[in-house]
């Protein structure tokens, strides 16, 4: 990066304070054991930083950061011992704010991520300000050649990120929403373009219901056969696929430990965030390597407002999100993650129940994985499981899916359509593929087949998080609509150059990606049209039929009725691995649980055309209070075995 600032400027500008670092960026002493200091003057004990220098080999943390993490000192101590080690001043930048003429050097998210600001600027030499001394030559190298000469002096961390989020939340906000690249990205399907596609869509349709309506049907039918025969295949050789081994807690290890940054995305959860704060408190991982950030958007004032109230744990902070048209949880996420420090970045929902030692589980299988391994998704599971038979049979599908499907899909290295919660990335290749689609209503599936596309794999993990069932049928309903869209979302985006998705993921690939995607929405928006099929194994004629082939219908029905009773099997056996016997008699009332998703399916391809960005919140911390004693008991049995 090569800017130059007008001469005009740089005389406008005030004069730096006086320095003794030049523009190499070095400090006159050469010895770099500032940590000394406080040694000597008392304000740390030999014992304590021995400590702190023995974690700092371990887990390769800057010893500031576990300095403070320990709570051995404070920002401000620290930060006037390595003002008085390097001869660096401290400056107040609520005092003395930064020039507003050098805002538009840099890009402030490189300015966030790495801690530093532009300061002031006279006579050709930049006084840039930083949070440690130790950063002086990362940051001349990110500057390069801005200006001819450059000083450095010293301020305060949460007074940088404060500068940065009042004065250039405009940009970080845009930069949000154009993260991911615009050829992964449905932020194209928006405005009148989707409306004219599904107003010409369903003139055609109509027309060819009206002109030949018994062809309309019996590519329905195909359709619909098609898709039964492909989900019974892969959820078949799902079923037989054996669990992945997941390492042990022996395992030696390779790697230092990570510093782990969490994404907390808050939307009107002020009744819940209290108990949120203290399931994350039970998360067992070295504080000064965890990051929790309570992310809210600036016009959520219930939460802003509880939060500013609420005194949080030093290793938790908050993060507002600028106000925006695009108010969507990915978005959320990509304007946070830059004010995130961790290695391995994290999300959970605001209702979650991590098992306490669920980090340490994930850290390990990243420690054991190869390179190519880019995140690891923690298995879901509910504590209001006992609310009615709605959370019992959404137990039963959640067991499915991340006890059966997604073991298996790891196990043949297939494309893995993630949660939106307890799933864990390495920063920088979520950094690489463009972070999420802020425009993605289910930006966890889409970014599944984005790292699968690039290569990358996803590993899953036996860790539980437990989470609140959707209870209520109309929350159901909408919640699952917002997954749907997202699914039809994710395939319109992906399918733009079928060749180059086929050529990535390769045949076999293309063809699950398919199923996960299209498939399901089929399973779904099918009902009308197979759920009668019922009553046809009962005698009862079905004359709307009549226009397709015996062979083909007969096939249809046997096709049907067997991928009913593959869901019984795949469902007993998803019981069976959550080691639940009482859900057995349950799973016969599914046949009367999955055809709900009918109404969610016609929803989401309603909004899919007219309202594609609209995020359908769900509700949280409806009854997670009456089931406190049950989220004691499912997180203190893993909290046992950690010790």
């Amino acid at each position: 990066m090569s800017i130059s600032l007008p001469k005009k400027m740089i005389d406008g500008m005030s004069p730096p304070v006086s320095t003794s670092i030049g523009r190499t960026g070095k400090t006159n002493r050469k010895n770099a054991r500032w940590h000394d200091n406080l040694v000597r003057d008392g304000t740390v004990t030999p014992g304590d930083m021995f400590k702190a220098l023995a974690l700092q080999s371990h887990q390769g943390q800057p010893l500031s950061d576990l300095l403070q993490g320990l709570r051995l000192v404070d920002e401000t101590t620290l930060l006037n011992a390595a003002a008085k080690h390097s001869h660096l001043p401290v400056v107040d930048l609520h005092l003395d704010p930064p020039s507003p003429l050098l805002r538009g050097l840099i890009d402030p998210a490189i300015g966030v991520k790495h801690r530093f600001l532009l300061w002031q600027m006279a006579g050709g030499t930049l006084t840039v300000a930083l949070t440690d001394p130790d950063r002086i030559e990362t940051v001349r190298a990110l500057l390069g050649d801005i200006a001819p000469d450059y000083r450095f002096v010293l301020a305060r961390r949460s007074a940088i990120l404060h500068h940065y989020a009042s004065h250039h939340r405009q940009d970080l906000s845009k930069a949000a929403n154009l993260c991911a690249p615009e050829a992964t990205s449905c932020r194209g399907w928006s405005g009148l373009r989707p409306r004219l596609i599904g107003a010409s869509l369903l003139g055609i349709f109509t027309i060819a219901a009206l002109l030949a309506p018994k062809i309309l049907l019996l590519i329905l039918v195909l359709w619909i056969f098609g898709a039964l025969i492909a989900n019974g295949l892969l959820k078949g050789a799902m079923m037989l696929s054996k669990q992945p081994e997941i390492p042990p807690p022996s395992a030696p290890r390779r790697h230092k430990l990570p510093k782990i940054s969490i994404l907390l995305p808050l939307l009107r959860e002020e009744d819940i965030v209290d108990r949120l704060i203290e399931r994350m408190s039970a998360l067992v991982y070295p504080k000064q390597l965890l990051e929790i950030c309570l992310v809210y958007e600036e016009n959520d004032s219930a939460t802003k407002n509880h939060l500013a109230a609420r005194r949080l744990p030093y290793w938790m902070r908050k993060v507002e999100v600028p106000d925006d048209t695009l108010q969507t949880k990915p978005r959320a996420m990509n304007y946070a993650l830059d004010f995130c420090s961790g290695d391995v970045i994290g999300i959970y929902d605001a209702e979650d129940a991590p098992e306490p030692d669920q980090l340490h589980k994930v850290v390990r299988i990243f420690d054991q994985a190869d390179e190519n391994v880019a995140c690891v998704q923690c298995q879901l599971d509910f504590y209001n499981t006992a609310t009615n038979w709605i959370s019992k049979c959404f137990t039963i599908e959640y067991a499915i899916l991340f006890r059966v499907m997604l073991p298996g899909l790891q196990r043949w290295n297939l494309p893995v359509p993630l949660g939106g919660t307890s799933v864990f990335f390495r920063r920088d290749i979520l950094e690489k593929l463009g972070r999420w689609d802020a425009h993605n209503v289910t930006e966890d599936a889409d970014l599944g087949i984005r790292l699968y596309r690039a290569g990358f794999r996803c590993l899953w993990s036996d860790a539980t998080t437990y989470e609140e069932a959707n209870f209520r049928v109309l929350p159901w309903v909408r919640q699952r609509s917002r997954w749907l869209k997202g699914f039809l979302q994710t395939w319109i985006t992906h399918m733009r150059q079928p060749r180059v998705l086929l050529r990535q993921t390769g045949p076999v690939g293309f063809l699950v990606f398919q199923i996960q995607m299209i498939g399901t929405f089929t399973s779904f928006v099918a009902v009308p049209l197979v759920l009668p099929m019922w009553l046809y194994t009962f005698g009862v004629p079905l004359p709307v039929y009549d226009a397709v082939p015996a062979t083909l219908f007969t096939l249809l029905v046997i096709a049907f009725i067997a991928t009913e009773f593959l869901l019984l099997f795949l469902g007993a056996l998803a019981v069976r691995r959550r080691q639940t016997p009482n859900l057995y008699i349950r799973l016969p009332s599914m046949l009367l649980y999955w055809p709900l998703g009918a109404f969610a399916a016609y929803k989401a391809l309603w909004e899919l055309f007219v309202r594609p960005n609209y995020w359908d919140k769900t509700s949280h911390g409806i009854n997670d209070v009456e089931y406190q004693e049950e989220i004691n008991r499912l997180t203190a049995n893993a909290n046992e075995t950690l010790h």
